[in-house]
């Protein structure tokens, strides 16, 4: 079972190796953070055959809340993907609607707070836009990692043969943080390239 975030092709190709000498492999990369880790709360993807499913199934339950069977190999590393150009983009929009309120005058807790009640509420807003206000970027997630993850999505969606302009913006605004040396940070972290 392997449950880090690997590009799709060399997780084929890892597959393939071990399937040769009639060994099972699963990719079964998670989200929900250090949280979803320390809580058990973690979303996993699973990519494998029905039957290797089948027999690690009972083992990813017991690491997570949900797990999701997405289909053949690789397919769990290509929700991955997907999970953190949601993810990069989402704290990407969140650090630059706090700039606007931040350089507009407005109280981010204020903010925050009438955000979370309306459409723009989500997990990345209550967790990553506490840490903005509080300026704690105790790492989670590192931006670093964050990079890393966006440029493997980059990566697969140009072997696919699909352009992916805001996730390249995102991700140079992530290596950006990085060369400033701010790498090691929490990914929400990215809101120091705004803040005053």
């Amino acid at each position: 079972i392997d449950m880090g975030t690997t590009e799709v092709q060399a997780t084929r190709g890892f597959a393939k190796i071990f399937n040769q000498k009639s060994v099972g492999y699963v990719d079964a990369p998670v989200s929900g953070g250090e949280i979803g880790a320390i809580d058990g709360t973690l979303s996993i993807m699973v990519g494998a055959s029905e039957s290797d499913m089948e027999r690690v199934k009972p083992v990813l339950n017991a690491l997570g809340k949900q797990v999701t069977h997405i289909g053949e190999i690789g397919c769990g590393q290509i929700a991955k993907a997907a999970n953190q150009i949601i993810v990069g983009l989402t704290i990407g929009a969140v650090s630059e609607a706090f700039a606007l309120a931040q350089h507009g005058g407005a109280n981010l807790e204020q903010v925050w707070k009438a955000l979370s009640g309306g459409f723009a509420g989500s997990r990345i807003l209550e967790v990553h836009g506490r840490r903005m206000i509080e300026d704690n970027f105790r790492p989670g997630g590192t931006a670093t990692t964050q990079k890393k993850d966006l440029n493997q999505a980059l990566d697969f969606a140009s072997a696919i043969g699909i352009d992916l302009p805001s996730t390249q913006l995102c991700h140079d605004l992530y290596d950006n943080l990085v060369q400033r040396g701010e790498g090691g940070l929490d990914h929400s972290a990215l809101f120091r390239l705004y803040s005053k």
